[in-house]
């Protein structure tokens, strides 16, 4: 007698399908976690590694979890569907793995410059803004606009604090003093007056190579009178900024230290005691020559150095050099901090690298920390991602140790 089994009943044809949509969906993930951490191992796959250094940085302890989540559920609909739910689950667990390593590497760089991460926390980022409690006019620009300074308190200060003086980014052409306010207001509530300045931005018609350091040094000039009302301490100041707002910090704060720096305001322009920038524009030929845009590795980025210069390097060298921060360099510069991403493809991390090299040479006690995985702006993503974490923590631990 022979004995035939039954052909599939239609709840089981809507479980298998139901359990290959799943299986779409799961490898979707498992292939995106392999991606971003196969482009930020391997450097030179053009967008792919410049994408994933950006994404690692924002999104990786995400990525990691969803990774996890996407390779048991795949372990659990190879049940029904073996072969399928293998290959998933086997790039999964790859991917999972790899880019948990990289994250792992990212928070031990962290540890190690003296900073800490809270995974939780960087496993659920998300944007955020805080509205300074002053936005005082402090100078003007040439066109006759204002220039302003974003200000916020101390909290939980006794006596008075150390003052931040922030220079914000965007390529001297964008940008605005009011740009990451609530990193400068973590930075407050740790007793510290904090002070973002304007500056005026410039266009391929005005370049502003010659002005914006100066109105930065103006807003430093003012803060002996105008400190203290704020509850900042004028004898302890340190000057920040991040690309183009480091390359004004440093160009500023090196230039007060030997007495060269002007200030559009006139006055006496305080040298500040620190120095603290993250992927610092101070090699703008390098910059010009091989800055592209993260993630877009043939598009050139130089187009905001000729604005802000005016030109090439080979049309205005003596622009160049006299924004560059090795020239700027004396044995009188302040203590400096760099933070400077690996694979930063808009700033190169050769240049800081060798300023830093050169800066201490010269006797500055200048600390280079360099962030693995990252790119340019890797922490801004968003509040409380690894990045972010990341450049918090190891900034307030270098001005803490400092009494800033």
């Amino acid at each position: 007698m022979t004995v035939t089994s039954a052909p599939p009943g239609p709840r089981h044809r809507v479980g298998a399908v139901l359990a290959g949509l799943t299986l779409l969906v799961l490898g979707a993930v498992a292939v995106v976690v392999l991606l971003v951490a196969l482009g930020a191992i391997v450097p030179g796959l053009g967008p792919l590694s410049g994408n994933a250094t950006v994404a690692v940085q924002t999104y990786g302890p995400p990525l990691v979890v969803a990774g996890l989540v996407a390779t048991l559920l795949a372990l659990v609909v190879r049940l029904r569907l073996r072969r399928a739910g293998t290959v998933v689950a086997g790039l999964g667990a790859l991917g999972t793995v790899a880019l948990g390593v990289i994250v792992g590497l990212v928070v031990s760089a962290a540890g190690a410059a003296g900073g800490a991460v809270d995974l939780v926390r960087a496993v659920d980022p998300h944007g955020d803004v805080s509205v300074p409690d002053g936005y005082p006019q402090y100078g003007t620009g040439p066109d006759g606009a204002p220039l302003r300074a974003a200000v916020y308190r101390p909290g939980g200060a006794v006596g008075p604090a150390p003052i931040l003086v922030y220079v914000h980014g965007g390529g001297w052409t964008g940008g605005s003093e009011l740009d990451n306010s609530a990193d400068l207001r973590w930075f407050a509530q740790r007793g510290r007056l904090v002070i973002s300045v304007g500056y005026t931005l410039a266009t391929p018609q005005r370049p502003t190579w010659d002005v914006a350091a100066a109105q930065v040094a103006c807003a430093l000039a003012q803060l002996p009178a105008l400190a203290p009302g704020l509850g900042g301490d004028p004898t302890r100041i340190v000057l920040a900024g991040d690309s183009a707002g480091g390359q004004l910090a440093v160009s500023v704060a090196y230039h007060a230290a030997s007495r060269t720096q002007p200030s559009a305001c006139g006055g006496r322009v305080p040298v500040p005691r620190g120095v603290l920038v993250q992927y610092p524009a101070v090699d703008p030929v390098g910059a010009w020559r091989d800055g592209t845009f993260p993630g877009e590795p043939g598009t050139p980025a130089r187009g905001l150095l000729e604005a802000y210069t005016g030109g090439t390097p080979t049309q205005v060298p003596g622009r160049y050099d006299a924004i560059a921060g090795i020239p700027a360099i004396t044995s009188a510069a302040p203590p400096t901090l760099a933070l400077v991403p690996s694979d930063d493809e808009l700033v190169p991390p050769s240049g800081p690298d060798d300023f830093v090299a050169a800066a201490r040479s010269a006797g500055v006690d200048a600390t280079l920390v360099t962030v693995p995985f990252a790119n340019h702006a890797y922490d801004v993503g968003a509040i409380g991602s690894l990045g972010n974490q990341v450049r918090r923590s190891v900034s307030d631990r270098w001005l803490t140790d400092r009494g800033w």
